[in-house]
This record gives structure tokens, sequence and C-alpha cells, in this order.
């Protein structure tokens, strides 16, 4: 019983956490103070279970159908950092919107903890609670600023497409079920090794491919990204880099421990992944950066930029079929994923910095000129989105560095150069941004210079720094993912 304990420890923390803050705020109605709390609960209670279970190497639990092992704990640390950070800068925002709910801290908390049951789960069922945790969470966190009709409107979209993906991914388990006659990874990886389908093969490549478009919905790839530009648009800002970030990487999360603990087992299956996930992948990448190009508001445009960025994380989970690049495949893609958390949370934190009180998206024309009204701010945006294009001595320009030459290493050039020329269109709607900071348009008005509030300001510090110090020193990073394997 006690290694049931250690092993749950992560998850009951955050859960915990969740818990003590919801008691919290039926007493103490200031919302800022409570988001304080939140940040500390999170620190506390969710980020020192992971760090002594990453000492100790991890737990591996079947009892709990969890596991805590040294990859679980890995993803379960960029959680408590999501975490600490969007509630870090919920404390200014919501401020800035009169807004002020005390029940943020512990929503914010409960969708960290359906992250980690995500990313740890070793059945179905403990993977679809995980989910469910997560994704209510967002439905109601999406909504928050209650006054505001783009936060409900975005809500209600993301709460009925949700369900949709969700009733496909229950279908496809149902038939993965009937196929398999289990629920369990382990006994799903046994009769796929065994190829013993109870209900035949076409019963089971339908409950794979259904279970793939739920995975794919989370992960907003192309066919089934059209709820992320509106969703991150409509919801508040740090609510949106949650979504962007911890969304984003407990379904990637997922995803790699359901094809390395099931699908990798049988060949077929795992070359039909592979294909799938290379062919969504790129479609993903075009896709997603021509449109961006069209964009005329930050937040969409980097709502455009998450579902790019999720491309090139299938690309990676598509490697993953191969098992002669599964292991430096995982590395390159857990470096990936950590990149773009700090990455991408900066970019928000600037987002929401320079929003208007009423407003929950600003165009492009509100950053024109800030290089010369607010050049700190602009330098450090410029760093976020030079890392988001992927330019040298950024962390995001190692990401993608370690992934090509993951897929160059394995012979697949072809996909290799399609997914630079993606990357290359995508770095001119970043550098679009970049030129408008400096140089606005003749006869366009410099924008005013924005309120940085002081802890909107120690976000953007952190992550700014993460960025460039994972960009020029990787190795603290590298070493701690090496060898890093599913048990």
């Amino acid at each position: 019983m006690g290694d049931v304990w250690m092993g749950v420890l992560p998850v009951a923390g955050m859960g915990a956490a969740a818990c003590l803050l919801f008691l919290l705020a039926a007493v103490i109605r200031n919302g800022r103070t409570m988001n304080l709390l939140g940040a500390a609960a999170a620190l506390l209670l969710g980020g020192t279970p992971v760090l002594m279970l990453w000492q100790e190497g991890g737990k591996v639990v079947p009892q709990a159908l969890l596991s805590s092992d040294k990859l679980a704990l890995f993803f379960d640390g960029l959680f408590v950092t999501v975490t600490i950070l969007v509630l870090l800068l919920s404390l200014d925002y919501f401020r800035k919107k009169e807004a002020h709910h005390p029940e943020l801290a512990g929503l914010v908390c409960l969708s960290a903890t359906g992250m980690m049951v995500l990313a740890s789960a070793t059945n179905l069922i403990t993977f679809y609670l995980g989910l469910e945790t997560m994704s209510i969470s967002f439905y109601v966190l999406a909504a928050f600023i209650r006054t505001h009709e783009n936060s409900v409107e975005a809500s209600l979209k993301y709460f009925l497409l949700g369900g949709f993906s969700s009733a496909f991914l229950l279908l496809g388990m149902a038939f993965l079920y009937g196929s398999t006659r289990s629920l369990d990874y382990g006994g799903l990886a046994a009769a796929l090794g065994l190829r013993m389908y109870a209900l035949g093969q076409p019963v089971l490549l339908l409950g794979f491919f259904l279970f793939l478009v739920g995975l794919f919905f989370k992960l907003s790839l192309i066919p089934f990204h059209f709820w992320a530009p509106d969703v991150y648009q409509g919801a508040p800002t740090p609510v949106s880099a949650l979504m962007a970030v911890g969304g984003k990487t407990a379904a990637a999360a997922a995803a790699i421990r359901v094809f390395l603990s099931v699908f990798s087992v049988n060949g077929e299956l795992a070359q039909k992944w592979l294909m799938l996930m290379m062919a969504v992948g790129i479609l993903t990448i075009f896709v997603g950066s021509m449109v961006a190009l069209t964009q005329r508001h930050m937040k969409r445009l980097l709502a455009y930029s998450s579902i790019v960025h999720a491309g090139f994380i299938a690309l990676g989970i598509g490697a993953l079929a191969v098992p002669a690049l599964a292991s430096p495949m995982l590395q390159a893609i857990l470096f990936y994923l950590a990149a773009y958390l700090f990455m991408n949370v900066g970019a928000f934190a600037v987002a929401g910095a320079v929003e208007k009180g009423g407003n929950m998206d600003e165009s492009l024309t509100s950053y024109a000129g800030l290089g010369n009204s607010a050049p700190a701010l602009a330098a450090v945006f410029s760093v976020f989105l030079f890392s988001l294009a992927g330019i040298p001595l950024t962390a995001g320009f190692l990401g993608k560095f370690y992934l090509f030459r993951v897929l160059v290493n394995g012979g697949y050039y072809r996909i290799a150069v399609l997914g630079l020329v993606g990357a290359v269109i995508a770095t001119y709607y970043y550098l679009k941004v970049v030129v408008a900071l400096y140089f606005p348009a003749p006869g366009e008005e410099p924008a005013p210079k924005p309120e940085v509030p002081a802890w909107t300001l120690a976000v953007l510090l952190l992550t700014g720094a993460a960025t460039l110090y994972l960009g020029i020193f990787p190795d603290l990073l590298t070493g701690a993912i090496s060898g890093l394997r599913i048990g």
C-alpha cells in the first residue's frame, strides 16, 4: 500500500491543492490572494512530490492504473511549472479585467491534476478520467469572465466540440475493448502482439482511428483544429496560455505513452501510426502556417502558431514507430515541449499585458512601435517570437534542430525537407510582428506604452531567461531527459 500511495503522490498532491483552494475560496473572496495561494499550493503539494520521486527514480504502480515513472514525472514537472506561471499571470490580468473570482486557482490546479493523470495513465479508464478532468476545467475557465460575450462564446464552442470529440474517443475505446477484451495498456499490448482480435481486425482499426480522433482534437491537428483559434481568442489570456501549453503537452504525453506501451508491439499498426502521423503533421504545418499569414489579431496568430507547433510534435510522435529512432526522438520531443512551454507562455504574457481592459484580443496594430515606447517589453517579445520561429540561440531553434536531426538520421529526408519548408513559411509571420515592433508603417500611430505589472514582469523575465538559457546551454535539460523511457 505504501508503494501505491508513493506512486500516486504527485497526482494526489495536485488534487489536494485543488480541493484545498476550493474550500478556501468560500472564505477568502480576494481573487489575487487566492491565485497567489494557488501558485504556492501547486509548488508545494504538486512540485515537492515530483522532485522527491524523481530523485528516487520514479514508481510504477499497476494497482493504481497510473505510472509515476521518470517520463511521467518529467511531464508532471512541466504541468506544475505552467500552473504556477499561469496563476502568477492571473494576479495582474484579472485585476485589469475587474473580474476577481477566487475559484480560478482551484480550477487551474484541477486542470493540472487532469493533465497529470492523462500523462501517467496505464489504463483507458484513467486516461479518459484525466482527459475529462482537464477538459471540464478548461470549459469553465474559458468562460471565466462571464460579462464578456467572447469568453462565454469560446467556452460554449469548446464545450460542444469537446463533447463530440469525447464521444468519438469513447466509441473508439469501446471498439478497442471489444477487440482485445482489455482496457489496460499491458493487456492491449499483449492482444495486439499476439494478433488475437475478438471482433476482427477491421473493428480494431476502426477503434484505433476513433481513438486518434479524440487525441487529434486535443492536439488541435488538422482537420480537428477549428476550435482552437476561436477559443484561444475568446478565453482570458492566461487561460489561453494554459490550454495552448498544458493541454497540448498533456495530449502529447498521452499519445507518446499509448503508442510506446500499446501500438508499438504490432508492426502493422505501428506503420499505420507512422504514415498517419507524418501525413497529418505535414498537413498541419502547412495549413496552419498559410492561415496564420492572414491573421490580424495577436491571440489568433498565436493560436495558429500553436497548431503549427502541434504539427512538428506530430512528426516526432510518428517517428516513434521506428524502433531505431524511438529513443532519440523521445528525447527530442521532450526538449521541444519544454522549450514550447517557456516561449509560448511568455508570448501570451506579452499579449495579456498589451490588452486593453475591455478587450480580449488586440490587433497587430496595437504592437506597432513598441520598440520605441516600451523597448524592454519589445525586446523580450522578440526573443519569444524568434524562439517560436526557430532562430538560433533560442530554445525553439534547438527543439526543431533535435527533431529534424533524428528524422534525417533515420532517412526520412522528404519529411524533414517538407517540415523545414513549413518552418520557413512560419518564420514570415513571426518576423512580421518583430518588424512592426520596431518599424511601424508610415503614418501609423505608435502604440502607447502598456502597463506591465510586477507579477507579469516576473513571468516575462523567467520565461525569457529560460528561452535563452536553453537555447545556449541545453545540457542541463538534455542531461535530465537522456535515457527516459516508459516504465
